[in-house]
Order: C-alpha cells, then structure tokens, then sequence
C-alpha cells in the first residue's frame, strides 16, 4: 500500500521542533523581558566582587544563593509567562499544523530552557575572571541553572492555562510566593510538633521536594557544610547530606518533566476549547 504523497511531505517531529525552537530564539531578540533578566543576572554576578579579600571564593556562593532565590528564579517565572502569552495572536494558527501541537512545544519548551540556563551561567563570569572560582562557585552556577529552567518551564505553563495577562501575572508572582515561602511558613510551624520529632523523614522529605528549598540547601550543606538542628535526623537526612548535590539536579528534572506536562495539557485545553 502506498502512503499518499501528501503525508510523505510533512515534516519529522525534530524538524518541526527544531524550527519552532529557532523561532523562539528569534522571538526573543526582541523580548524586553530577556533583555531584563540577562540584565539582571550580569548585575547579579556582579555582586560576589563586593565581598573583600579572600573571602570572596567562599562568599560569592551566598551572594548567587540570594540572588537567584528572590531575584532571578521571578524574572524566569515572568519570562516564561511572556512566552507563552507572546502565542496568543498565532495560536490557531500554529495548533492547525499537520505536525501537531508535541513537536512545536518540545521546540519552544527546549529553546526557552537554554536561553534562561546559558544566561543563568553569566553569574560566575565576573567572579571567575579574577580568580574566584571555586566547587561551591560552580554548585551555586549550576543550581541556578536548573532553578531558571524550572521557573521558565513554569511560567510557560501558567501562560497556557491562563490567557489573560494581568491573571496570568498574579498567578506568577503567587506560585512563586509558595515556593519561596509557604512551605518553609508550614514546616516552620509544624517543626516542633510530636509527630514531626517521631517521623523526621516526612518533614524533610516535605523540603526536598520544593526545588528552590533544595537548592537553597545544597548551597548550605555545600558552603557550610551545615546540618539540620532542632528535630533529631533521620535516615533520609542522612542520605540527603551526603548525595545533596545529586538530589538537587533529579528533582529539578522532576520538577522540569511536571511543568512540561502542565504545559501541554494547558496546550492541549486551548486546543479543545
């Protein structure tokens, strides 16, 4: 049986996603949302110089943590959000191609990830280019990579389920909230509690999932090599100090895959309605 000629012309999946991740970059040279996050991450690696003497190597870790945690890991929600709202005009359009909706948003999602990750890597430029290159330096740089990644990939989700701009941006700022505070508010308020000090392990286990706590972590266990105080440890906080870097980098791909999935199924709802 012969395939019909008008099939054997469409495009492979990587052909597709491959332009679609070409338009994206194109997209945004144009972005002032990526000029300002590539602004601010320059501004930010600049920090650590202030750190005096010697003590720069070891301080410049903490200045990355703080900058990506209330700083940097926002501007990829927002920008991620810009993305997805930057459709909006085109959508009917793109959806009515023959390849489908997957290859265009692996394209997207793909290129999206490597811009904010390749500008989440200016942060050690600056402190790198007078010596100040250090583990703890290439930990922070890499975990703030994979904190961008996470953020943009959310943000992206949060643009496709959520149409309007300024509910969009409100949604934005909340989930990052959550993230960077509520559930440190909820395990500060349930660490003293009788079944917390009986079961540990839940407690910490509630931590480690949250990538931005997990990162934060890291960076302590890393530069400090600091412990948890005030509960008695369990087994998996025995695990977590000794593999904390390794954790770090699997629950941003878990983090990474659940976005990716949110966002299609927010792509997918679109394309219902």
């Amino acid at each position: 049986m012969k395939t019909p000629a008008n099939l054997r012309r469409l495009p492979s999946f990587f052909a597709v996603a491959r332009v679609a991740a070409g338009r994206e970059v194109l997209s945004h040279r144009l972005n002032r949302f990526l000029h300002a996050h590539v602004l601010l991450v320059v501004t930010a690696g600049l920090l650590p110089l202030l750190t005096p003497g010697d003590a720069m190597a070891r301080g410049a870790a903490w200045w990355l943590l703080h900058a990506v945690l209330y700083a940097i890991s926002l501007s990829a929600l927002l920008l991620g959000l810009s993305s997805a709202h930057a459709e909006t005009d085109e959508f009917t359009w793109l959806l009515g191609q023959p390849a489908g909706v997957e290859p265009w948003l692996v394209g997207k999602a793909v290129a999206l990830m490597a811009l904010v990750m390749l500008a989440a890597t200016l942060l050690s430029v600056p402190t790198m280019a007078v010596g100040g290159g250090s583990r703890e330096l290439w930990l922070a740089t890499a975990g703030a990579a994979g904190v961008s990644a996470v953020c943009a990939l959310g943000g992206l989700a949060l643009g496709f389920w959520i149409r309007d701009s300024v509910r969009g941006l409100i949604a934005a700022v909340a989930v990052w909230f959550v993230l960077l505070f509520g559930t440190d508010l909820l395990l500060l308020a349930t660490a003293g509690a009788p079944s917390t000090q009986l079961h540990p392990d839940f407690w910490v286990a509630a931590l480690m999932a949250n990538p931005l706590d997990a990162y934060r972590v890291t960076v302590l266990f890393s530069v400090e090599r600091a412990a948890f105080s005030g509960i008695d440890a369990g087994r998996l906080t025995g695990w977590w100090v000794e593999h904390a870097a390794t954790w770090l980098f699997v629950v941003f791909g878990l983090w990474a895959t659940c976005t990716a999935g949110a966002a299609w199924l927010g792509v997918r709802r679109r394309t219902d309605g």
